[in-house]
């Protein structure tokens, strides 16, 4: 028996969802249905473990400089909580308050002049000409010394990649990365507090039962709206003049992806062009460790560690979010990333997160209570050096099928959830 439906939205994370329902905001008359394999909320997923809970995905937050989109995402349902940020920048024993160029404020005279000076040379010298690639761009907006001291090492860490074969083009998206403010600067090295990168000054959070709570609200809503779900993982889509045929066994007026866009060419059966293009796609997997601790945890949320020394690139104090767990009792998640040509070991790599955290003081043995880890296949899209046109041709060709592409991987873009709403309900749809 086939199921015969208007739009077929394909996987249901939270572009999927969105997706879902901006397509029946737009045409409540639509029958609208949401294909995926597990429903498990991909990245916005939590578990509760041995009384801890931890979000699975790692740390995601909803901020943004639009209040509209803050309020859009909230709406959905659910009861939200509002934190002020206290993040740090890990440097040389000293945490500094995120953002780094705001935080020098709390360093010794000798280092603020070091970094102030850095900073200021680069906005003195700065042309607006585009970097050839991120890492003149580091060095273009931050100066070599706050470059090679912090940022470098830092996105080493992260991308697995040298930062010369990194496009720039990511750093671009509004909102993405802070650039410093001369005022903030010259404040800083005097010894003076400022609040840098604002948007994110004052974040929300699900009050209690983690992030998979916004995942889940707008599975509801969309649900309330009537869109309808099928548990099924797409393997094949097939076109024709009269719609498309999904696994055989679902046939839908239009299609619309967020899957995987390196996944497009062999579901979609598109040209040997498009399959070439999509193996220069490159992502980093990321491995989450949630730790569970016999402690309380410091007034701290998320921590960057530049230091090459030490396996993640950042941890955050999950149970400083919402307010799940009772006093005495914390939940620390470190991120791994692993690039896809290296072998992975889950308990090597839960064993090195322990020690590390351990090695820079942030934890005692007789703390832990549980450990954890969750592999995520794609955690971070690269943005190469061609990625704008691989991602181009791939979409067009996805185009003239008509079908649509969107979302963190549908469009090979290093989204956060805000800028998924944001540009979700800017999708014009048509069918």
């Amino acid at each position: 028996m086939i199921i015969v439906v208007t739009i077929a939205v394909l996987a249901g994370g939270w572009s999927g969802l969105l997706t879902s329902i901006r397509v029946k905001t737009l045409y409540s008359s639509a029958d609208v249905i949401c294909v995926d394999k597990d429903f498990s909320g991909g990245l916005l997923n939590s578990e509760v473990a041995n009384g801890y809970l931890f979000d699975v995905g790692g740390t995601h937050v909803v901020f943004s400089r639009r209040r509209d989109v803050i309020e859009g995402i909230i709406s959905m349902g659910g009861e939200w909580i509002a934190r002020e940020r206290a993040s740090y920048v890990f440097l040389d024993g000293t945490f500094i308050p995120y953002p780094f160029e705001n935080g020098i404020y709390v360093l010794p005279p000798e280092k603020r002049a070091r970094y102030g000076l850095s900073l200021i040379k680069a906005l003195m010298e700065y042309t607006g000409e585009k970097p050839a690639n991120f890492k003149d761009w580091i060095l273009q907006i931050f100066g070599r010394e706050v470059a090679e001291d912090y940022l470098i090492p830092y996105n080493e860490k992260i991308w697995k990649r040298p930062l010369d074969k990194i496009s720039a083009d990511w750093v671009f998206i509004p909102g993405r990365l802070p650039v410093p403010s001369l005022e903030d600067i010259v404040k800083a090295v005097a010894g003076l507090p400022t609040i840098g990168y604002k948007e994110n000054a004052l974040f929300y959070y699900p009050r209690k039962g983690g992030i998979r709570k916004q995942w889940e609200a707008a599975r509801n809503h969309a649900e309330s709206l009537g869109v309808r779900f099928l548990k099924m993982e797409v393997r094949e889509v097939k076109s024709s003049s009269s719609g498309y045929l999904i696994n055989g066994i679902l046939k839908a007026d239009r299609v619309i992806s967020t899957l995987p866009l390196k996944d497009a060419p062999s579901i979609f059966d598109l040209s040997d062009e498009a399959r070439k293009v999509s193996e220069r796609l490159d992502y980093n997997s990321v491995v989450v460790v949630g730790l569970g601790l016999r402690k309380q945890a410091p007034k701290q949320h998320w921590i960057y560690v530049p230091d090459k020394r030490i396996v993640f690139h950042r941890y955050a104090w999950i149970s400083n979010y919402g307010e799940d767990l009772s006093p005495g009792r914390a939940v620390i998640e470190a991120d791994v990333t692993i690039p896809p040509t290296w072998e992975i070991d889950l308990e090597e790599i839960k064993s090195r997160v322990v020690y590390d955290l351990m090695e820079i003081g942030v934890v005692k043995e007789n703390e832990v209570d549980v450990v954890k880890a969750y592999l995520h296949k794609y955690g971070y899209p690269i943005y190469t050096l061609t990625h704008r046109e691989d991602v181009d041709i791939i979409s067009q060709e996805l185009a003239q099928k008509g079908i649509l592409t969107f979302g963190r991987w549908g469009n090979w873009q290093y989204w956060n959830t805000d800028k998924i709403y944001e540009e979700a309900m800017k999708q014009k749809i048509s069918w």
